[in-house]
């Protein structure tokens, strides 16, 4: 499927007449990328973990819309009407640049080429990761789990979700009985389960991340030992865990301090990651407090994951 990809370069006084133009002309959608809207959300959320200032500031102070509209359309037509509609505006509003770039978009640009990036890694010191379409022969000492990121997060390359696997590696027991919150892919639910788990419950609230983790799961032909399911911990019937990964942000995990006691006893391993450094101090404190200890912490760029034991 072919389409045209219509960029506008313009103002934010300007940006809602431009929006309007375009949808005007047969816009099937149209997408802001407002630097100074970005901007406001950071002053307004001071605890946003992942923003990182530095994207914020490359989109500098121009306000870019985007609209598609069908290959079918006289395109130079268009453009022509679109630059007479834009030069009536620049009467009544700054518009700035008003600069137009159209591009035939192709949904072959994007629909298998990223897979290319894709390719399998050594996950733990035990466990390698590789997706469905490529091939990989695995040593006797490694532990193989199939997995395509498919929309959730959580294909084991970002540091969080590395260092959470790591921990549980080394924390994991036989026979454990483990709660994976916040599961994306399921991959720590399916590692738990290679590394000799007896079951785990995968759980997530994105519709998309729970659709993943199932396919995911029974790609790893761990179905019988997996449950997916959609929803938070306060949907989940109290119930004592071995290992309870959660992979979320500080804020959920500073929210969630008391409710995991309920899914806790003495002896309990809880392996909390997504927390940016900054926060560490928040959350030791919160989960000490709350009487958990203390086993270790890993630290991989920005990102700190703890350890503890109820």
């Amino acid at each position: 499927m072919k389409w045209y990809e219509i960029e506008i370069t313009t103002t934010q006084q300007a940006q809602e007449a431009v929006s309007g133009i375009l949808m005007e002309k047969g816009a099937k959608g149209t997408e802001v990328v407002d630097p100074y809207a970005f901007r406001n959300v950071l002053k307004t959320n001071e605890y946003l973990d992942y923003a990182d200032l530095g994207l914020i500031d490359s989109y500098g102070t121009d306000v870019v819309i985007r609209a598609w509209l069908s290959e079918d359309c006289n395109i130079k037509a268009l453009e022509e009407d679109i630059k007479n509609s834009l030069m009536e505006l620049k009467e009544h509003f700054d518009t700035g640049k008003n600069e137009i770039q159209i591009r035939l978009r192709d949904d072959s640009e994007w629909k298998d080429n990223w897979k290319q990036y894709f390719k399998p890694f050594k996950f733990t010191d035990k466990i390698v990761i590789k997706p469905s379409w490529e091939e990989y022969k695995k040593s006797p000492d490694e532990i193989l789990i199939e997995l395509d990121p498919g929309m959730a997060f959580g294909t084991g390359t970002h540091e969080t979700t590395k260092m959470c696997a790591l921990l549980g590696e080394k924390y994991i027991e036989p026979d454990d009985k483990v709660l994976d919150l916040g599961c994306g892919t399921a991959i720590l639910a399916i590692s738990a389960i290679k590394l000799g788990a007896r079951s785990a419950l995968a759980v997530d609230i994105d519709a998309q991340a729970v659709k993943t983790a199932r396919e995911n799961v029974l790609k790893n032909n761990v179905e019988d030992r997996i449950t997916v399911k959609q929803g938070e911990l306060k949907d989940l019937k109290p119930e004592r865990y071995d290992l309870i990964y959660i992979n979320i942000i500080a804020d959920i995990i500073l929210e969630l301090v008391e409710d995991v006691k309920k899914f806790a006893d003495s002896g309990t391993r809880v392996l909390l990651s997504g927390i940016i450094n900054t926060r560490r101090d928040e959350v030791f404190e919160a989960y000490t407090q709350a009487g958990f200890k203390l086993l270790e912490e890993m630290e991989q760029g920005d990102w700190v994951a703890m350890a503890f034991n109820a």
